[in-house]
């Protein structure tokens, strides 16, 4: 649910307060479940022996990264290209350049993936001469609020974070930073989110809310957030697997006929002896066997299966280590196999564009500012590739037949090794106009030579 208000208006420092302390109470316990998920901190580490000698080993087999590296990287491994036939888009990308936009791409991805909403701001460089920058926001430390319309026009970026005692370490507050369309408000909250002080302000050179926050889906779930439970059913599983065989190799021994001592501490002894040296002798007439209990490890290895094939269906990530997975490599027998996948990308794509449009935004508003050409958003056309293996020769066939019917910059933009569609095509016009002056030369050349002879 996302934070709302009324109208800018009722941006005030006490509301903020009050929205931050929500947002901390409501949202930052679940945030670092999922970072611990994803770090490999599982609730499996917290298993104990029922017994004091029982075999515990706490085993975690760490799907929730496997499922947000997966997922990230086939979103948005290969850099996102911007072509516009009608905006100069040169400046622009060379701040985006500066900006490495590229690197803020991939962590908003991982994040979404992870967390179920990204956040990324823009901000001014500290240069001589500014320039936009952007950096990803963790969403333990970020929200944006909402005009309470079904439009749900951001009003206000809230970015915060801790501040310590420079003694003891301990969290003493918070300082909090503001964005709405006018300007920027600053101010540092207690540590029970009490207002701190007066409020400083500040003109905002971009006339929007800086903050931009893109969701994963309309839920706001990380991709691996539903299947938790699966996860740590699977933990369970190959850690009880593993308790059986240290169970079985600690079998308790069995002996018949004979005693190893006639009071307690006889006993141990002997039990100490046997264990060091691993050698008993037995009299004449007794019997040593070992008590184990019996192990169906074909019933525990289907059902480790069951639950990794359940991950990676309700997950839509397939088994990249499946053998039978990639024993196709036709481009669409392939998608055919990740139909699932890009079906679940789409999803996502959707929502990126969407940010990826406001920062275009943001940018424009300062290209304005300092006197170069602003961009029409709605003009630029913005293509994300998946990160595939690729069929080129299967590629340069459809390209090929869709010549004359796309435009060439849309053609050459499906080239995983192209990174600027636009500059590559227009280098390509260069090159073949200047094999054709060249021709041209070498053909007026030889006709003066037939003249002259």
């Amino acid at each position: 649910m996302p934070f709302l208000l009324k109208d800018a208006s009722e941006v005030t420092p006490q509301k903020i307060c009050e929205y931050i302390k929500m947002h901390r109470n409501n949202l930052s316990a679940r945030y670092q479940c999922l970072e611990d998920y994803y770090t490999g901190k599982h609730d499996i580490l917290l298993r104990r022996p029922k017994r004091r000698d029982d075999p515990c080993n706490n085993v975690v087999c760490n799907y929730a990264k496997y499922i947000s590296d997966i997922g990230s990287g086939f979103l948005i491994g290969e850099p996102v290209s911007y072509q516009s036939e009608e905006n100069d888009l040169t400046d622009l990308l060379e701040w985006f350049k500066a900006a490495e936009v590229d690197v803020q791409d991939n962590d908003n991805a991982e994040d979404q993936s992870i967390y179920g909403t990204a956040y990324e701001l823009v901000y001014m460089s500290s240069d001589d001469s500014p320039t936009p920058k952007t950096a990803s926001i963790h969403p333990s430390q970020a929200f944006v609020i909402y005009n309470s319309t079904v439009e749900l026009k951001p009003i206000a970026g809230v970015y915060y974070h801790e501040t310590r005692d420079t003694v003891t370490q301990q969290v003493n507050g918070y300082d909090a930073e503001i964005s709405t369309d006018t300007q920027y408000m600053r101010f540092h909250l207690t540590a029970d989110y009490a207002l701190d002080g007066e409020a400083t302000t500040e003109n905002n050179p971009f006339g929007m809310v800086t903050l931009i926050e893109i969701y994963n889906n309309r839920f706001l779930q990380g991709d691996f957030e539903q299947l938790i439970s699966l996860i740590d059913g699977y933990n369970k599983q190959q850690s009880n697997r593993i308790d059986d065989k240290e169970a079985f190799v600690n079998s308790l021994m069995v002996l018949k006929g004979q005693t190893l001592g006639y009071n307690q501490d006889e006993k141990a002894e002997t039990y100490q002896d046997i264990k060091d040296n691993g050698v008993i002798e037995l009299t004449e007439g007794s019997d040593l066997s070992f008590l184990t209990r019996q192990s169906d490890q074909a019933g525990d290895q289907l059902l480790s299966e069951s639950i990794a094939k359940d991950i990676h269906k309700f997950s839509y990530i397939p088994d990249l280590t499946d053998e039978h997975f990639a024993s196709n490599v036709s481009g669409i027998a392939m998608q055919f196999k990740l139909w699932g996948l890009l079906q679940l990308m789409k999803k996502k794509e959707r929502y990126i564009k969407e940010g990826l449009r406001y920062r275009i935004k943001l940018f424009s508003a300062i290209l304005a500012i300092k006197g170069k050409t602003p961009v029409d958003v709605s003009k630029v056309t913005i293509t994300i590739t998946r990160n595939l293996p690729n069929n080129l020769v299967e590629l340069a066939q459809v390209i090929a037949n869709l010549s004359g019917i796309c435009s060439n910059e849309t053609l050459v933009a499906q080239l995983p090794f192209v990174e600027d569609p636009e500059k590559e095509v227009q280098k390509a016009t260069e090159e073949k106009q200047a094999a054709m002056d060249a021709e041209f030369v070498m053909a007026s050349k030889s006709v003066n030579d037939n003249d002259t002879e």
